[in-house]
């Protein structure tokens, strides 16, 4: 376990099959040894062999150019609460992509788009047990420093893409927790009217179609 500037505790490796199978993992083996890990404890990787996206699809990305990362959450809603936390961490990734790049929007249910480019996709798991959620697992991918992609994608972009420079990576997963504890907390609150009231501010007017990514 590695920590970013004592920021957000990490589990980093050079390449996994997928980092939100790997947490899971990390996860249900804490969890029989009767110990927990700490709301957004982080796996990130440089490079996925079997990177999922939403449904069927799958997440292409170059090895060491983008962020790969899945965050653990043990949240105190019930399970038909969840769409909230789409909310929650869709908008936490739209508000670290906005330090940098204007027009950031959300294409439902949550990637993020610029401009009609996609940017970065979310992959959210929950784990219910009964009626109660165990813990929740948020995987994304991030185009960070990518500037030529598969030509299957039809409409990728990067942070480099949009403004020529090049970012660390290390240094948005640290903004990831920073900002996501701002809306983490309103979800932990019960603040659900807030959230779907500033997810809805943000979602792209045009429905974006997709082949794959």
């Amino acid at each position: 376990m590695i920590f970013l500037k004592n920021t957000i505790s990490c589990h980093f490796v050079d390449a996994t099959s997928s980092t939100n199978l790997l947490l899971n993992e990390i996860v249900e083996n804490k969890m029989s040894s009767g110990n927990r890990l700490p709301d957004f404890f982080c796996v990130h990787t440089n490079f996925q062999t079997s990177g999922k996206g939403q449904g069927s699809k799958v997440w292409l990305s170059n090895k060491g150019e983008n962020i790969l990362a899945s965050f653990y959450f043990q949240p105190t809603i019930l399970p038909q609460q969840q769409i909230y936390f789409n909310y929650f961490f869709a908008l936490t990734i739209r508000k670290v992509l906005s330090q940098y790049i204007d027009n950031v929007m959300i294409n439902k249910p949550n990637d993020i788009y610029v401009q009609g480019k996609k940017i970065a996709g979310i992959l959210i798991e929950h784990r219910i047990q009964g009626e109660k959620l165990r813990y929740s697992v948020a995987g994304v991918g991030i185009n960070i420093n990518q500037t030529k992609f598969d030509k299957t994608l039809p409409n990728p972009t990067s942070l480099k893409k949009i403004t020529g420079k090049e970012f660390c990576r290390e240094t948005i997963l640290e903004e990831i927790a920073h900002f996501g504890k701002y809306y983490y907390n309103k979800l932990q609150n019960g603040a659900f009217m807030e959230l779907e009231k500033e997810y809805e501010s943000y979602v792209s007017i045009t429905k974006i179609e997709e082949k794959n990514n």
